[in-house]
């Protein structure tokens, strides 16, 4: 099975993104705002799967019964995407019939998946999941899932880390981290697959202010030998 590589990008809360809400969300440890967004990047393969595990905190002194519901933000046709919460349920599904109790002052870190499947289509894919009390639908938490299926797999994004652009994310300036020694060229790809950019890299620094916000995958050749395909994103 294919490792997926999972990049997060947490969007910077605004002095009031954590509301007072019995219910907070976290990935990996991390405590979100709300409609923090999380980006998951695959390959496009047909039998790739990605998922999403979130944990469900209750801060309030009283129980709740808790429901998900998704929200398709923005979804590639001939993609397929469901969750799991209480149970697993059929991509058809948008609000959880099944409720889940979560204790006052706990925690579920076990029930809930959202899935992806690109099935062989390359872009990205935008789902919201919010959680709500099911006798108070506005005390909730939201996040946003960006699953992004890429033209190339993540044994190849793996291939050269030593070889990278920084700062990732960037707002249009980057940097190669390489001595120029030698004949370098690099490729930018959209979510899509199609080529954006490809020039000979004369600099350090590359202008790519251009181009407009989004994810994309770039490609570092040395005297055009492949030595490296990494994610970047670009947000201004």
């Amino acid at each position: 099975m294919k490792k997926i590589f999972t990049f997060i990008i947490l969007l910077i809360p605004s002095l009031f993104a954590f509301s007072q809400n019995s219910l907070k969300l976290y990935y990996h440890n991390n405590l979100l705002a709300n409609d923090d967004s999380i980006y998951l990047f695959m390959d496009s393969s047909q039998y790739t799967v990605q998922y999403v595990q979130l944990a469900v905190e209750n801060i309030s002194n009283n129980n709740l019964n808790v429901k998900v519901k998704k929200t398709e933000i923005s979804v590639i046709p001939g993609t397929e995407n469901s969750f799991c919460w209480s149970m697993c349920y059929d991509t058809s599904v948008l609000v959880s019939p099944h409720y889940i109790t979560i204790p006052a002052h706990s925690i579920n870190s076990d029930d809930f998946y959202g899935e992806y499947y690109p099935k062989g289509h390359l872009g990205t894919s935008i789902i919201r999941y919010t959680f709500f009390d099911m006798n108070n639908t506005t005390d909730s938490a939201s996040m946003i899932a960006v699953y992004v299926a890429t033209p190339v797999g993540i044994e190849e994004l793996a291939e050269n880390n030593n070889i990278l652009l920084y700062p990732n994310p960037t707002s249009g300036i980057t940097n190669l981290n390489v001595d120029l020694g030698k004949d370098f060229t690099i490729e930018i790809f959209n979510s899509l697959g199609a080529k954006v950019l490809q020039e000979n890299i004369i600099s350090n620094s590359i202008d790519l202010s251009l181009l407009p916000e989004g994810i994309y995958y770039y490609r570092i050749k040395e005297n055009n030998q492949i030595k490296t395909n990494n994610v970047l994103v670009i947000q201004k």
